[in-house]
This record gives structure tokens, sequence and C-alpha cells, in this order.
């Protein structure tokens, strides 16, 4: 990877690790504030992304943080609710956070786990999905189209990495969420990689859109093709050679 590309991945991790961090404690603050007791469910992200003056993703990062505090406990297709004392006592689920000594030089390993995985997972969520997680998939994907018109690459990363989580949390299987969580880390890396120019941007909206389609049409094994197909060409525009199984 060229320095120059490589200080710009830095700059983008700096600031969203932080702005994560941020409003995890803005979040803690207002449960505080509001004296929310255990077990007390927070407002939709959409609503605290509002009332923080914060993206989506960024509430979504900050509520996975919360959780590995402790905090919080995310439930997909329910939402998020403050851990209750009998839930305190129970084991936090393992977090691995990678840092770039763990990834570098590992390309094409990350890419080759995210096509042996991803694509299984798409082809559950267009059977299990539910309505709101498939309109909220679309909404990412129209803020990702605004993010690419003003050329700002660190929110369309952001989004894009919120819409492969929602993915997984789509899938609504508590198995596949508790074994992805630890690499959520590693699937934001890979995901910066290849939006060096702008038409790296145009393709995935538009890969995206189609995985949507399928999405919306119920259509599994489309959906895993798509899927497929995507990370695939993902892959190619970070300079990582994959082929199809």
């Amino acid at each position: 990877m060229c320095p120059k590309l490589q200080e710009n991945l830095d700059k983008t991790t700096k600031l969203w690790k932080s702005s994560s961090e941020e409003a995890a404690e803005r979040i803690l603050s207002m449960i505080l504030d509001n004296n929310w007791q255990e077990g007390h469910k927070l407002p939709p992200q959409r609503a605290l992304a509002e009332t923080l003056g914060v993206s989506r993703p960024t509430v979504r990062e900050a509520l996975v943080i919360l959780e590995t505090m402790g905090k919080v406990n995310i439930q997909p297709g329910k939402g998020v609710f403050l851990v209750t004392r009998a839930q305190e006592g129970l084991p936090a689920a393992p977090v691995t956070r990678f840092d770039r000594s763990f990834i570098a030089g590992k390309e094409t390993q990350i890419f080759q786990f995210r096509h042996a995985i991803e694509p299984a997972i798409a082809a559950l969520v267009a059977l299990n999905a539910t309505q709101a997680q498939i309109d909220d998939m679309a909404a990412m994907l129209d803020d990702m189209k605004q993010a690419s018109v003003r050329g700002d690459v660190q929110h369309f990363a952001q989004l894009d990495f919120a819409f492969h989580t929602q993915m997984i949390e789509a899938a609504n299987n508590p198995f596949f969420i508790e074994a992805m969580r630890p690499f959520f880390d590693l699937f934001s890396e890979s995901q910066r990689l290849p939006f060096s120019n702008q038409e790296g941007l145009v393709n995935t909206m538009r890969e995206h859109a189609a995985l949507l389609e399928h999405l919306r049409s119920r259509n599994s094994h489309g959906a895993r093709l798509a899927m497929e197909e995507h990370v695939v060409a993902t892959a190619a525009r970070a300079g990582v050679r994959i082929s199809s199984w």
C-alpha cells in the first residue's frame, strides 16, 4: 500500500474510533441523567444519532463499545437494553481488537475469510431479516450515495462498515453475531482499503444495490452470489486477487 493511502487510513481510523468512544461516553451520560434502570430499552439508533448529532454508524459502534464494557445488551430485532444484575454476573463475550501489526501483510487472508463467511450470512439475511432491517440497509445505501457525491471517503467507509455489520445482525442468528463480533475491527479495516478513488465508491454502491434487491425479494441464492461477487470485487479494488470456490 502506498504511504499516502496508509496515512489517510491511519487518520480515518483515529477519527472514527475517537468519535465512537465520545458517543459511547455521551450515551452513558444520557443513561445517568435520565436515571434509566436495568432492563430499560434505549432509544432507537436513529433517534440516538439525531440527539447526539452524529452518524448512525458512529452510534452503532458506540453501542458495541458499551456492550463490550458490559453496560448494554444488543438484541437484534428487539433493541438495545441496559444490562440487568443477573446479566452482570455472566462472563463478557470475548472481544479481539486487531491492531495494524496483526493485519499488516495479511490482506489476502482477510478477504479469504470474508469470502468464506459473508455469502452465507447474506443468504440467511434474505431468509431471516425483518422488513425494518432491510429498510435500514436501504437508508444506509442512500446515505452512502450522498457521501460519495460529497467525496466524503471517511463517512462512506463508516457507512460501508455499518452496512456489513447490519448484515450480520439481520441474519437474526445469535451464533453468527457472537462469533463475528471479535472480527469487527478486521472488517472495518479491510472495507476502507478499496476507497482510494471515486470509482471504488461507485462500484461499491452498485454492488450493494444489487445485493439489496435480492434481500428485498427474499432470494437467498441470489443474495449469496451477490455478496460473493461483492467480496471478490472489493478484494480486487484493494489489490488482492481471490477466486470463487
